[in-house]
């Protein structure tokens, strides 16, 4: 009884034995033989890349697609699509596909003469590029002025870039003068020669004033005034009248 059962174990032994042994030599001969080691063939010229694929029986395809590379230099195979190693197997005639790098990210400064700040700090951040800092000076022409490093440096990426800033010179101020008693048509000339304009011109009636005097004025006299400011008159008519003189067309 014991026998029966020892040679039935020694049995199924034989029979895993045989299984496993069979297993390897057809996975050995028969796929493995099919199959070579994935090369390495970044850092290789696609000459070298062609003859290393052309020796092991596989095919090398290159995509049109470059990538940026600070160590790999331009033209060489800097991406691959199967893992290199002794342990990763690729069919014989399988294709292997690689891209070549573009050699190093070259970055230049953009030109911001003229552009709006905003505009040329989103440019930054397009062009890998970080505002560094921004200073405002007064200036007949806004936009930005200068650039430190300047226009068309090269530089590397997440380079910090500072940004001059022309912003528009304020109006010149005045003090308003006293207008009362005066006419008006020598009065707006001389307004409008220091860049202030009368926006709006009310006639009333005012008895023993002739036509055409400022009987009234705002802002009144003493007070503040730039071309910002509008300046409303005043202005005496045998009659009174409700209609107010529109302003000036703009030039």
């Amino acid at each position: 009884m014991k026998s029966g059962c020892l040679g039935k174990v020694l049995f199924a032994i034989l029979v895993f034995a045989v299984f496993g042994f069979s297993s390897y030599i057809w996975f050995t001969f028969f796929i493995r033989g099919q199959s070579v080691s994935t090369p390495n063939l970044v850092g290789k010229s696609v000459a070298d890349a062609r003859a290393i694929c052309s020796d092991i029986g596989i095919t090398l395809q290159i995509d049109s697609h470059k990538r940026n590379s600070e160590t790999v230099p331009s033209g060489a195979v800097v991406w691959q699509n199967r893992t290199p190693g002794a342990t990763n197997l690729i069919k014989r005639g399988t294709p292997i596909k690689v891209e070549l790098s573009a050699g190093p990210l070259i970055l230049r400064v953009p030109d911001f003469h003229g552009e709006r700040p905003g505009t040329a700090v989103l440019r930054l951040g397009q062009q890998n590029l970080k505002i560094g800092g921004m200073s405002y000076i007064d200036s007949p022409q806004e936009g930005v002025l200068a650039a430190d490093p300047p226009k068309d440096t090269v530089v590397p990426a997440d380079t910090p870039v500072s940004l001059l800033v022309g912003v528009a010179l304020p109006p010149p101020e005045y003090v308003m003068p006293d207008l009362i008693d005066q006419a008006l048509d020598s009065v707006r000339p001389f307004l409008e020669q220091h860049g202030l304009i009368v926006s709006t011109v009310k006639f009333e009636a005012y008895p023993g004033i002739r036509d055409g005097i400022i009987i009234r004025q705002f802002p009144l006299r003493g007070a503040p005034v730039s071309a910002h400011d509008p300046i409303t008159l005043v202005v005496s008519r045998q009659e009174e009248s409700a209609i107010v003189e529109p302003p000036p067309p703009a030039h």
